[in-house]
């Protein structure tokens, strides 16, 4: 039974669970991210300088497609209601979960947004999925898209100690706390009030 807009659903025995859409969103921002990140630090590590065109091309394409995706996973979560939290999480612990899921939002977007100015103005064009050009945000040496170049690196290592704290507090809820909140993000699985799956 739908519960809200669609993006939480009631299963038959009581239930919370992630609809498929924003389950959908939720894995594709991740995969995007293990690509994005293995692009950014693995690959440029192991790799000819040779190819440093070809790994940046693929970290722009990937960086504006992960843009497109968080717009349309936000306009999804602006318009359809979450499950609610387990009701025994402390209101200390279910805060943490909030700032969490929105600092999540605002990174993921701001994020892609300053590695095109960072682009920008190094003078290289940021295509879309690597098909769709698209135009420079600033001219080539701005100051502000130079200054960005640095930025954007540590705002990226930044984020990656907030997928930390989100992988922990899913463990959390996995194997300390056994409430079910992991499963409902899973593919497949209902979340029961018993803390057990359908």
């Amino acid at each position: 039974m739908s519960a809200t807009a669609g993006f939480s659903e009631q299963s038959a025995a009581g239930g919370w669970r992630y609809d498929g859409i924003a389950k959908a969103f939720h894995w594709l921002v991740v995969a995007m991210l293990v690509v994005q990140y293995s692009v950014a630090l693995v690959l440029g590590l192991i790799l000819p300088k040779s190819a440093e065109d070809g790994l940046a091309a693929w970290h722009f394409a990937m960086g504006s497609s992960i843009l497109v995706v968080m717009l349309a996973r936000l306009a999804w979560r602006l318009t359809h209601t979450p499950p609610p939290p387990p009701a025994d999480l402390s209101p200390g612990l279910q805060l943490l979960s909030r700032a969490t899921h929105w600092v999540f939002y605002i990174v993921l977007i701001v994020l892609p947004v300053l590695g095109w100015f960072a682009a920008s103005a190094h003078g290289a064009t940021v295509r879309l999925a690597g098909l769709i050009p698209l135009p420079l945000l600033v001219p080539k040496d701005d100051p502000f898209g130079k200054a960005m170049q640095t930025v954007h690196p540590v705002i990226a290592i930044t984020l990656l100690a907030v997928i930390a704290l989100h992988i922990s507090g899913a463990l959390y809820h996995a194997f300390v706390k056994r409430d079910g909140v992991l499963q409902r993000m899973l593919p497949g699985r209902n979340f029961e009030r018993d803390g057990k799956s359908a």
